[in-house]
């Protein structure tokens, strides 16, 4: 199917994302103390569409929520009963502006799992109902590499429609999905009539040319580059290699990577009961924690942190990619960045591959 392409300028893309806000309950990057996390909101001066990549929280949130109510109950000596908690308010018709297409990219990872021997019906009503309107990088931040890794980041489908920056003050929208085509056509194709695929200037030749060139700068605007391919190999075969002690030797167990990764889906199950009433929460965990595998008898699998880190860079670049197809980590290098003692996924795994050669 071919999708459009509107062409319209930074006044007309205001104008649009106030349209949307006007008329749709959004999310978007909303900052408090320099850093950003996706709120709703109603008016454009309450977030910023084009908020850094290194300052931005991901949009798993808003389909994985930090902790989120599974069920209540009431127990008593007559027996339990169990009930539904309130109506999810993620699962609304909804659009997200401003995500990075390297957190959209996430959510079709996520996909993999979260429709595999069970599907969780309530992460895929979140996708169901949500439109992603993405904003394209024009230059990559010190720690980003997603060009490095098994997606093909200028053909990405995993937003319903792209905002790519042109030259001259050009901006595109371009659909990506019929989802998105239906949004953009049924919505908003008078605020962007002027500058339609039609018209002369925003023809698809043009548009498609343009956005070319800036992928081509994105693209050459990276620090880290990976052959990600040799890494897994690499990886696979060895794992007991003591370089797992010396990448990790700094971790303090925060978990703050894995709470910030995009794609990371480790959650724990928890109960708050006051006398005869209870909630029962689902909320994230990690497999750095050091009571992630710790069983009720008392033994530990993964007692070292060195295990840990295996765990989780294995997990990322092999486990998944042999069960799902690809990998469990998109590049957008912000556990690195949040990282209290500057460990970097890209530096972990490049570093135990390389040690591999020379063993």
């Amino acid at each position: 199917m071919s999708f459009s392409t509107f062409v319209t300028d930074k006044p007309g893309l205001q104008k649009f994302y106030e349209a949307v806000l006007a008329s749709h309950e959004t999310y978007a990057p909303a900052e408090k103390f320099g850093k950003f996390d996706f709120k709703l909101v109603s008016r454009i001066s309450e977030c910023d569409p084009e908020s850094p990549i290194a300052k931005t929280q991901s949009i798993k949130p808003l389909f994985f929520p930090r902790s989120a109510k599974v069920m209540k109950y009431v127990a008593t000596s007559a027996g339990t009963d169990v009930s539904e908690v309130d109506e999810d308010p993620l699962a609304v018709k909804r659009i997200i502006i401003g995500a990075k297409h390297c957190d959209a990219r996430s959510l079709q990872v996520l996909d993999k799992v979260y429709n595999w021997d069970y599907i969780d019906t309530d992460y895929q009503k979140r996708r169901e109902n949500t439109v992603i309107i993405s904003t394209r990088c024009d230059k990559a931040d010190t720690h980003c590499f997603c060009t490095s890794l098994d997606y093909d980041v200028e053909n990405l489908d995993a937003m319903d429609v792209l905002v790519v920056n042109g030259a001259e003050g050009k901006i595109y929208l371009r659909a990506r999905t019929e989802k998105g085509e239906t949004f953009l056509k049924e919505n908003f194709s008078q605020q962007l009539a002027v500058g339609s695929e039609q018209s002369e200037v925003g023809s698809r030749h043009s548009a498609e040319e343009e956005m070319k060139k800036q992928y081509a700068a994105f693209a050459e605007s990276f620090r880290l580059k990976m052959n990600y391919k040799e890494v897994n190999e690499r990886l696979s075969k060895i794992f007991d290699t003591p370089e797992f002690e010396k990448v990790s030797a700094n971790c303090v167990s925060c978990n703050t990577c894995a709470f910030i990764c995009p794609t990371c889906h480790c959650f724990k199950i928890s109960d708050e009961k006051v006398k005869d009433t209870g909630l029962r929460y689902k909320s994230y965990d990690s497999c750095n924690n050091g009571y992630f595998t710790l069983m009720a008898g008392g033994h530990n699998p993964r007692p070292a942190k060195y295990r840990r880190w295996r765990q989780r860079a294995m997990h990322k670049f092999v486990y998944y990619k042999e069960r799902f197809g690809e990998n469990l980590c998109v590049g957008c290098g912000k556990c690195t960045i949040a990282c209290p003692v500057n460990i970097s996924i890209f530096e972990v795994v490049n570093q135990v591959a390389s040690a591999g050669i020379q063993e």
